[in-house]
């Protein structure tokens, strides 16, 4: 004997015209011989009933035109795009111009021993300098947070704040949360 969800299974293909006939008549005769079952059968035909006599609503006239203008348009993104690849293109491919370009024109000077030595010598003042000052901007904000460490604790409470409102903020406009499973296709 078949399980009540198997029954169910074929209610369900019965009410959209998908049952065969054989499956039918087995259907019958299980709902004549298990009460709950017919009760589920008349709430399933008198709810399908509803559903048919509920006359279908016909979208506003202007649906389509409305949502095809909140769409967004592809010749601005597509040129928005091509912009933004030609400043990639450029920034990566200008600074190779200008070394050749370089190299061409002050190649005979750079290989100078002397000119070669004062620019390496110059290039490590100039790391040994930059090295100085980040040394001492974190010696100087080592020591500030542990004179004051409260900072830590208001540096928590206002990171805690924009999460939580970025989190608001995301709900009052709708927008899904970004995981990295998520894929995106527009």
């Amino acid at each position: 004997m078949m399980e009540h969800e198997e029954y169910t299974l074929m209610m369900m293909d019965a009410l959209d015209g998908e049952l065969a006939a054989e499956q039918r008549q087995l259907l019958e005769s299980h709902l004549r011989a298990c009460p709950p079952c017919e009760r589920e059968w008349q709430a399933l035909t008198a709810i399908d009933a509803l559903f048919r006599q509920t006359p279908m609503l016909a979208p506003a006239a202007d649906f389509a035109q409305r949502t095809l203008a909140r769409l967004p348009n592809r010749r601005y993104r597509a040129w928005l795009i091509g912009a933004i690849y030609a400043v990639l293109l450029f920034s990566g491919v200008l600074p190779l111009l200008f070394g050749t370009w370089a190299v061409r024109r002050y190649g005979a000077v750079i290989n100078e021993p002397g000119v070669l030595r004062s620019l390496l010598q110059s290039l490590a003042h100039t790391l040994e300098v930059i090295g100085t000052v980040v040394s001492a901007l974190f010696g100087a904000m080592g020591q500030f947070i542990s004179e004051n460490p409260i900072i830590f604790g208001w540096l928590f409470v206002m990171v805690g704040f924009v999460v939580v409102w970025s989190g608001v903020y995301r709900q009052l406009l709708g927008i899904p949360n970004l995981s990295p499973a998520r894929s995106v296709s527009r």
